[in-house]
């Protein structure tokens, strides 16, 4: 069953919306009519998707996608609008929103719509990830053991994702903060800050207890002055790197 929090302004599309979701099986809806109502919402029934109206004035549908990705970080969020402005879309995507809906549609794409987000974002990206990812991951553990991070890290296990999903599209690096580390949280459930302290914290271990002869090989430019080792941006874009040369021939 997907748990789906519904907001929308205009009540007699969100009562359509409504109609349309309470007779569709896998899904189980509960909506309100205040902004402080969906985000109270939010935190007592834990969503799988969350999907609102990106209100008028824009910051202030900004900031409730915001707290609700504080709120609920493994949450979906799939934003409805009729605005059809780049920067606009461009914020979402920054933000970290799993879709966007331009309205107006048939509430049916709604429902196709919150499957999708549902299932292919939210299932430890193999959906996502166009490759066969068991030969990679299997390659990419072995290598990052070598480096000094073992799998039983956390780090470890973020870094997998990470670097996967940048091999396969170097844009997540653009916005690491704002788009890599929320899509590896909402994978794992946590939320994106742990997930960057637990990355630099595998990195930093590697530097420290790891083969410094090979690091400083693979890394002899992505070295941090401030810090003597790369930052997590520069580790998982060479990896990445390594990634693409090692099986670009398979």
């Amino acid at each position: 069953m997907i748990k789906v929090a519904l907001r929308d302004d205009d009540q007699e599309f969100c009562s359509l919306l409504l109609g349309e979701l309470n007779h569709e099986p896998e899904i189980s809806t509960l909506t309100t009519g205040t902004d402080q109502g969906f985000l109270n919402l939010i935190v007592e029934n834990q969503p799988d998707v969350a999907v609102l109206d990106c209100m008028q004035p824009v910051d202030r549908g900004m900031g409730i996608i915001e707290k609700i990705m504080k709120l609920q970080p493994a949450a979906q969020v799939l934003v409805m609008s009729d605005i059809e402005d780049d920067q606009f879309v461009n914020q979402l995507r920054e933000l970290g929103t799993a879709y966007y809906l331009i309205k107006p549609f048939h509430p049916k794409t709604l429902i196709d719509r919150i499957k999708y987000v549902h299932y292919y974002n939210s299932n430890r990206f193999n959906p996502l990830f166009g490759r066969k990812r068991g030969p990679i991951q299997q390659f990419l553990v072995g290598y990052l053991a070598k480096l000094g991070i073992p799998p039983t890290y956390k780090g470890h296990r973020y870094l997998l994702d990470a670097i996967l999903l940048a091999s396969q599209d170097h844009s997540w690096l653009d916005g690491i903060t704002k788009k890599l580390y929320p899509a590896v949280a909402r994978s794992h459930r946590t939320k994106a800050s742990h997930v960057e302290r637990s990355i630099r914290y595998a990195i930093d271990t590697a530097w420290t207890k790891g083969d410094l002869d090979q690091l400083h090989r693979l890394f002899p430019y992505a070295i941090d002055p401030a810090r003597g080792k790369p930052t997590n941006s520069a580790f998982i874009a060479k990896m990445a790197d390594i990634i693409n040369m090692r099986f670009s021939l398979s």
